[in-house]
């Protein structure tokens, strides 16, 4: 029914979808060679090649469902079990038909085992496996399994190795923290319906598909890069860089042709070599020099006109004419104090320069001095020395040593002038020359003149006297007028905006021709370029979504697995007697589905007691597992863990019958559970196989096969054990001689405590047969139907009494009157003899 709504789905896809599920219907490996051919398909039919699509029939649309025949398999044992917490090495765990008590107390090993189950199988339980934390040498986690069908054919698996394997996925596990995390998380469903396993292929079918694409995509959908090929900003460089899968390839092509342009190109090419050789540039480069050269001798030439003006020169004059006064104040005013002193050459300039560096001498001097500076005499009496000072401070001396410092500051001036208006053997000398001869030869003359005039002024200067007369010269600046106008002509006449522009438009044409012949050799790669460019666009137009296979899917889930999934919840919390009102929530998530257990909007653990919430988990885990038509075994830790004994009894009864569908594996060491599952299965004609596993030392999870704990042992049990415990006793016993004596106390333990387990089991038979287990000791109910065929008399307990006498009188601390026998092996088993015969005769169910 499931396929039927798949298939009409499928026929309302495109082709190659159709393909898709035609080849998973087949059963049909989806290779890279299908692959490349539903991928051509997909690119037919969306017109990204040029083939047509050609549809073939499809087998798929018209077959029948075929009901495939399901081979059922059942675990038969975990062996070789290595590396697993404290779990002894080696061990093999054997696993029934139907049901499987695995009994162990606290420590002895079922979380170890758990754990294990927990990585082999599906479960959300504890994984964690530890190292042996008594022993050093660290083992990696592994283990067999043994599985057979129904044909009696064995499959080994190893975990790790096969832990992919597809039989792993058959067995269930269940424990505390799978329940708490049923409580309390979103679960994902390890099952599904297997024509959901459709979706689980068609959808991997369909990403590979999309990566195709995406890749191909990838690899045509490459950067214009062709705008590196070109140096210049032109149009053809704008135009090719904004190249994409919309652009016209003949209009690019046409744009590549340059044989219109030819004789264009060689006109240009001649005309750019004329502009070239007018040397534009450098000529404007020269006149702009030489108007700066003009525009410096001007202004020179009016700093000389300046500097020897008529006021200038009279200045100068006045300088000698005011030293000539100064000098004769001087005489006046400061060498009358020195006369009469016999002082030879006084007043002269070489006498002068003596006393003015005497006195600067002097005052180099820092101490107090009271002789001369240069004989040493001492001068107290001396008055001409203070006559040198008075003269040397009047003000008349002062003036004309002023004076005298300005002159010889203003001659070196003159003397440092310099009048050169024309640069030697230079360019502008050589234009002037050839072009301006008239101002040539004025700024010569006018050299000449200023430099004349100049020598007078120094000569004068030189002798304090005016003795030559010295005349104004001047140049008139206008001439440079007429020689500026015409540099302005000559550069006006150079036309170099005109002569650049014209040169930047045949430049901007030679650009041009250059580009488009570098795009002709582009033609090929821009054409492909294009092409794939236009096929990428049209592929990225392609909606590859796998909402709508998603949503179908949640559709057909919802419809055919989430109400079957919340009903079968409902039934088995009723079977549990576990009506709280709990609700399961599902939602759909990329190729799994989500559940969730909630009671009125809020998490079990938040409302229901410990137990109740057990009760709800369990019912959600039988749930999930007996939905999953792959599920074949399902293993429980501890799973009454927290239940009273009401609870204890309901779960019992609900996995015994279970185990009519598959198999139950069940670990505890709950003693009364025990019991009550070994009597639903008997009650229930159910295969029960139990199995003790117990620590010793440092290692735990070692196995006995096929032994229960004797608490928990039935009467026909304890006698079959006591019977294989005989014959070990007696096989003992006959080893003794007079020569190992003493291994009689040994015998006599051996013995006391073989009779104290016969003394346990007659008191059991007063349970099993007397009452018909109508009292139990394990069991918090009486049953008082089981009454009616109970065997009890007078004459029955005086038989019990008499079989629990034999074997314990001398098994309690012994009176010394009572002897020291110890009763021999043919005595012991008379006493089991006697109680075999009595659960024989008297079994209340004959």
């Amino acid at each position: 029914m499931i396929k039927n709504e798949i298939v009409e789905w499928v026929k309302k896809q495109e082709y190659w979808l159709q393909v898709i599920a035609n080849s998973i219907y087949k059963g049909e490996k989806l290779d890279s060679e299908s692959f490349d051919n539903i991928f051509l398909l997909f690119k037919q039919e969306h017109r990204l090649v040029q083939e047509p699509l050609v549809k073939s029939e499809l087998d798929f649309l018209n077959n029948e469902v075929i009901n495939e025949s399901v081979i059922k398999r059942t675990l038969d044992s975990i062996s070789n079990i290595k590396g697993v917490n404290a779990l002894k090495n080696g061990e093999t765990l054997p696993i029934g038909k139907q049901v499987t008590l695995i009994y162990g107390e606290n420590g002895s090993g079922k979380s170890g085992y758990t754990r294990l189950l927990n990585n082999a199988f599906v479960s959300r339980g504890d994984k964690s496996i530890l190292a042996n934390v008594f022993k050093n040498n660290y083992t990696e986690p592994s283990a067999n399994f043994r599985f057979t069908d129904d044909k009696d054919n064995i499959i080994n698996l190893s975990y790790p190795e096969n832990e992919n394997h597809s039989l792993f996925n058959t067995v269930s596990i269940f424990d505390t923290t799978s329940a708490i995390h049923d409580l309390t998380k979103e679960t994902e469903l390890s099952f599904i319906p297997m024509e959901f396993n459709f979706f689980d292929e068609f959808v991997q079918a369909f990403l590979y598909i999309k990566s195709r694409l995406s890749e191909e995509i990838k690899n045509k959908e490459v950067l214009n890069e062709f705008g590196d090929y070109f140096d210049k900003n032109t149009s053809t460089k704008k135009i090719v860089q904004n190249i994409n899968g919309q652009t016209d390839y003949e209009k690019i092509k046409a744009l590549a042709k340059v044989t219109e342009l030819d004789v264009t190109y060689k006109e240009k090419i001649k005309r750019k070599a004329e502009l070239n050789a007018l040397n534009i540039d450098e000529k404007l480069l020269e006149y702009n020099k030489f108007l700066q050269v003009l525009n410096n001798t001007k202004e020179k030439v009016v700093f000389l006109n300046n500097k020897f003006s008529i006021e200038r020169i009279m200045k100068t004059e006045e300088l000698l004419v005011e030293r000539e006064v100064l000098k004769e104040l001087s005489s006046n005013e400061g060498l009358e104090l020195l006369n009469g002193e016999q002082i030879y050459r006084l007043g002269s300039y070489e006498w002068k320069e003596f006393i003015f560096s005497a006195k600067k001498y002097y005052n180099s001097i820092s101490e107090e001095i009271d002789s001369c500076i240069f004989c040493g005499q001492n001068i107290e009496e001396v008055t001409v020395i203070n006559k040198y000072w008075k003269y040397l401070k009047s003000s008349a001396e002062k003036n004309l040593v002023a004076a005298e410092s300005n002159i010889k500051k203003i001659m070196k001036d003159f003397d440092s002038q310099d009048f050169n208006l024309i640069i030697k053997g230079s360019k502008i000398e050589d234009w002037l020359k050839k072009n301006q001869l008239n101002l040539y030869e004025k700024l010569v003359s006018a050299e000449k003149e200023f430099m004349k005039i100049n020598s007078n002024v120094i000569e004068n200067l030189s002798s304090l006297k005016w003795s030559k007369s010295v005349e104004e010269y001047k140049v008139n600046v206008l001439i440079f007028e007429e020689v500026v106008k015409l540099l302005e002509e000559k550069i006006k006449e150079l036309n170099v905006d005109k002569v650049k522009e014209e040169l930047n438009s045949i430049d901007n044409f030679l650009d041009e021709y250059d580009d488009k012949l570098k795009l002709e050799k582009l033609l090929p790669k821009i054409k492909t370029f294009i092409k794939n460019s236009k096929w990428a666009d049209s592929a990225k137009n392609i909606n590859l979504s796998t909402q709508k296979i998603t949503t179908f899917q949640n559709k057909l889930f919802s419809k055919h697995v989430s109400s079957n999934y919340i009903e079968k919840f409902n039934t088995e919390c009723k079977n549990l007697k576990a009506t709280f009102s709990a609700e399961i929530q599902q939602r759909g998530r990329k190729g799994v589905t989500l559940s969730k257990l909630s009671i009125k909007g809020r998490r079990p653990m938040e409302i229901l007691s410990e137990g109740e919430q057990r009760s709800i988990a369990l019912a959600n885990f039988l749930t999930e597992t007996g939905l999953n038509d792959k599920n074949e075994c399902i293993v429980f830790d501890d799973p009454v863990c927290s239940l009273d004994y009401k609870r204890r009894e309901i779960i019992a009864k609900r996995l015994v019958t279970e185990a009519q569908k598959k198999q139950v594996v069940i670990m505890t060491h709950d003693i009364t559970f025990l019991i009550g599952i070994q009597n639903h299965c008997s009650s229930s004609g159910v295969d029960c196989s139990t199995t003790t596993i117990r620590k010793f030392k440092d290692e735990t999870g070692i196995v006995q096969v096929e032994e229960v704990p004797w608490i928990g042992m039935p009467v026909n049990k304890r006698i079959k054990y006591l019977r294989k415990e005989l014959q070990s006793i007696e096989k003992f016993y006959k080893d003794i001689n007079s020569e190992t004596i003493e291994k009689l106390d040994d015998y006599e333990k051996k013995a006391k405590l073989w009779c104290q387990l016969l003394r346990e089991t007659w008191e059991r038979t007063i349970e099993e047969n007397l009452f018909n287990n109508s009292v139990q000791r394990f069991s918090p109910a009486i049953q008082t139907q089981r009454l009616k065929k109970a065997l009890f008399t007078k004459e029955l307990y005086l038989e019990i009494e008499l079989g629990m006498t034999n074997c314990s009188n001398w098994v309690h601390d012994r009176a010394s009157g009572l002897g020291e026998e110890v009763p021999k092996p043919e005595e012991l088993r008379d006493y089991l003899d006697s109680c075999g015969a009595f659960v024989k005769t008297n079994n209340p169910n004959q």
